[in-house]
């Protein structure tokens, strides 16, 4: 019997007032280490000392950021030196760089506070004995403890601020598609000058110098400041062109036709970049220097006629009586061979600057895939309602991309939210193919500003872009996988270059990875493909996301790449890329939101599909463990029927909510009774997913999430406790010790917006049948939860492994008991606001 998915329409029973814990007390991280200790005091108060020294003889004033960096074990929140030492009135925290990196204002007189509270801190271990361990432990002052969670400080300098040769720089400038500026981040955003006069001396010194340094460099140098939605990033672009003008400056926010200007020449002079470049490396004001990204398709399409299944496939006629899925395709344009199914177009190109190969190509795997691949590829029915946003031009037409989007991305991110909007407001779409990349590695300790720029576009339009991953270039593919994993695991250590392509290290967006076809002599089927670039981007949270068929990497004598579509004129042919893996796992998610009534949340679409997802067959071997979800993800998401019916051994809950400020979630229930034995052992199988959307902020590296949720499975106790039961699915090997911050980070996923646990009880575990689900949140040290709180989804399936209990209706009935009010999902719109 069909089980469909139930949501509980009543989740504000079970809010109640949060239990906010007193967090871990403090450590002595140097406990029976006296003598090292005393080292390791005096190496910070020299570290200060040079520094302050630094700052005091800068000729731009005497403010300065600095880098404390923790030791790895003194990563998590209750450890963090902002107490006692590095007080927000005397050095506010300003950013974060990699895990463990707090980044802070700071001047010659405030260092010097924090070294004589550093002097204070006792050198020898403190005892104090614990009543409730009975035993005596280590009790340090705050003054110790974070003294101790320090590893070293640094001045924040040139090095942090550019990994990039002015050769480099000229070279990649040159090409219009970058439009040849600097992409320059700043700690703070300089206030207009009518505005001065309100700052301190020093920082009144530290806007002057960085003004003065631009209008110092002579002629022909544009620098304006990049729009920001969040106000958090300050961004310029600074670009040196062969004008005669005199310096400009627009450090203030310019709108958008404002900036949409005719741009002189670009100057390649190397004098006059190693002066602009010398002025940012130096200036405290500065934070990074970027070169501009470039767009680039994700996909190696095929020229070549397919000359083997199929043989001939009509595209089918679209029934305008009833309603399909939506889908919504950013590229350079979808060909006339599926008109019948595009139902609208943003078409700002020309038509000699189109190229529509790549699009239709896309286009066709969701109007046509299943006929021309099989269902074991494209599992989804034929058929799809396109909306064309035809926004990048002919990549291979010399100056396409600089005639429309001189400013380059900031221009093509304007361009492509506008025409998402509209696609939203216009026909409801919701979902989004991006089978683009910006060709540059995601870096694990820096949010990207077009994944930032993404991010805020989706969150706006309550929409989801499926992003491909990327393609590996062709000097450096990876072998075919081979299907001995001690063979791959070798090959993925001499692998280079073959790190995800920005945006993919979106937190509110899907990435796909590919996988090979199945029926291709070639490869191994469902291995990841030789081409798809690999995770992690960010240190918190895995990526990819998911993975689906992208074609074969190797030619099949008569399959070619084993992935068929279309070009625009109908002709059938094969293709490989992650381009055309997006796609499929989008069409997943398009049918997911055409049979799903009103309006699923973002975190429930991108929910259901992680929640299913499976990881591929080559990559459950044991010891491929460690490197699966860097390579595909959560794995490949089956159909969306499956994914909303299963048996009546199973039963799938999702409970979609909102958390708010000093407020949890306790959802109580009891097991199945059918998988309760003996004692109150529960036995069977659960797993759940949690999606949230919480508060993101790149000043902060990879610790820009800024509010962490979690949820958990738990089982009343004999003492009356509750005990977490599940564990993280990409958790190693099982741990002896409590984990530190850095494994729960790592494995753990901590600080992801997206979790997934599991556990299968064969034997029965616990002597109770109370469970419950239980959701709280903690925040960064110095964030606060936002006044709307967190939306997020949390999805819980319970089932029999041996497939024989009747779950479904002995939990559906228990609930019920309770006073838990649920609904099939598909038409739970009509009595609950959010699904």
């Amino acid at each position: 019997m069909a089980s469909p998915i139930q949501i509980v329409l009543n989740p504000e029973n079970y809010e109640e007032a949060r239990d906010a814990g007193g967090g871990g007390g403090r450590k002595d991280f140097f406990a029976h280490r006296d003598a090292e200790f005393t080292a390791h005091r005096a190496a910070l108060m020299g570290q200060i000392d040079t520094i302050a020294g630094v700052l005091s003889a800068q000729a731009q004033g005497d403010v300065g950021f600095v880098k404390v960096i923790l030791r790895r074990e003194a990563w998590a929140k209750s450890h963090r030196p902002i107490a006692s030492l590095f007080r927000h009135d005397r050095t506010p925290v300003v950013g974060g760089g990699d895990l463990g990196v707090m980044l802070v204002e700071a001047r010659p007189g405030t260092l010097r506070q924090v070294a004589a509270e550093i002097a204070k801190a006792e050198t020898h271990t403190e005892m104090r004995f614990n009543e409730q361990k009975q035993k005596d432990e280590p009790y340090p002052s705050a003054r110790k403890s974070e003294t101790g969670a320090i590893d070293r400080i640094e001045l924040y300098g040139p090095s942090d601020r550019r990994s990039f040769s002015v050769d480099e720089a000229v070279a990649w400038l040159s090409n219009p598609m970058t439009g040849s500026s600097y992409q320059v981040e700043l700690f703070d955003s300089p206030p207009p000058r009518s505005e001065w006069d309100r700052l301190d001396p020093s920082h009144r010194r530290l806007v002057e110098s960085f003004v003065a340094g631009f209008a110092a460099l002579d002629r022909g140098l544009a620098v304006e400041r990049l729009p920001n939605r969040r106000h958090k990033q300050p961004i310029l672009s600074v670009r040196l062109d062969q004008s005669g003008d005199q310096p400009i400056l627009r450090l203030n926010d310019a709108p958008v036709s404002e900036r949409r200007r005719e741009l002189a020449a670009f100057n390649p002079d190397v004098g006059r970049h190693v002066r602009l470049l010398a002025f940012l490396d130096s200036h405290p004001l500065v934070r990074r220097i970027e070169l501009p990204g470039i767009v680039v398709r994700a996909a190696r399409p095929s020229t070549a006629v397919a000359r083997t299944r199929p043989a001939d496939v009509t595209i089918p006629v679209r029934d305008s009586r009833r309603s399909h899925p939506r889908l919504g395709i950013i590229d350079g344009g979808i060909g006339e061979a599926l008109s019948d199914w595009v139902i609208d177009r943003w078409d700002v190109l020309a038509e000699e600057d189109t190229d529509l190969a790549h699009g239709t190509f896309i286009g066709g795997l969701a109007a046509v895939g299943g006929a021309l691949n099989g269902a074991e590829i494209c599992p989804e029915p034929d058929g799809a309602e396109l909306v064309d946003v035809a926004v990048f031009p002919n990549e291979r037409k010399a100056g396409a991309f600089a005639s429309y989007y001189p400013d380059g991305l900031p221009q093509f991110f304007d361009e492509m939210e506008t025409a998402i909007s509209d696609a939203r407001a216009r026909h409801g779409v919701r979902v989004f193919n991006m089978s683009l990349n910006i060709l540059q590695p995601a870096a694990p300790d820096r949010y990207s500003p077009h994944a930032a720029r993404l991010d805020q576009i989706a969150e706006s339009n309550n929409a989801i872009v499926f992003i491909s991953a990327g393609n590996i270039q062709p000097q450096d593919l990876r072998p075919e996988w081979p299907a001995d994993a001690t063979a791959a695991l070798a090959n993925l250590a001499t692998a280079r270059n073959d790190g995800l392509l920005t945006p993919a290290e979106s937190a509110r967006n899907v990435a796909v990875a590919a996988l090979n076809p199945p029926g291709h002599d070639g490869c191994l089927p469902f291995a990841p493909t030789r081409y798809s670039r690999r995770g992690p981007g960010l240190r918190a949270g895995v990526k990819p996301d998911l993975a689906h068929i992208g074609g074969a990497g190797s030619q099949h004598p008569e399959l070619g790449h084993g992935l068929f579509s279309i070009l625009p004129d109908g002709t059938i042919v094969d293709g490989c890329g992650t381009s055309y893996a997006a796609p499929l796992a989008a069409k997943t998610a398009a049918v997911l939101d055409h049979a799903i009534e009103g309006e699923v949340s973002r975190e429930t679409l991108i929910g259901l599909l992680v929640h299913h997802a499976e990881m591929p067959t080559p990559l459950q071997v044991k010891a491929l463990a460690p490197i699966a979800k860097h390579m595909v993800g959560f794995g490949m998401p089956p159909s969306a029927d499956r994914i909303l019916e299963t048996g009546d051994h199973t039963i799938t809950l999702v409970f979609a909510s909102r958390i708010q400020r000093d407020q949890q979630i306790n959802f109580r229930f009891q097991w199945p009774a059918s998988l309760v034995g003996p004692g109150g052992k529960c036995r069977g199988r659960a797993k759940i997913t949690l999606v949230s959307t919480p508060p993101l902020d790149a000043r902060f590296g990879s610790e820009f999430v800024r509010v962490n949720i979690n949820a958990v499975l738990q089982q009343e106790q004999a003492n009356g406790g509750w005990k977490g039961r599940l564990e993280p699915l990409y958790l190693p090997s099982r741990r002896e010790a409590p984990p530190i911050e850095a494994e729960r980070i790592e494995h753990d996923l901590k600080w992801s917006p997206v979790k997934v646990l599991a556990k299968t009880f064969p034997q029965g575990v616990g002597p109770s049948s109370n469970w419950r689900l239980f959701v709280e949140y903690l925040t960064r040290a110095g964030e606060i939860m936002p006044e709307e709180g967190v939306p997020f989804t949390v999805i819980v399936t319970i089932s029999d492994p041996d497939a024989e209990q009747p779950v479904f209706n002995d939990m559906r009935q228990n609930l019920q008991a309770l006073g838990t009010q649920i609904a099939d999902i598909r038409t739970a719109a009509r009595i609950t606001p959010r699904v």
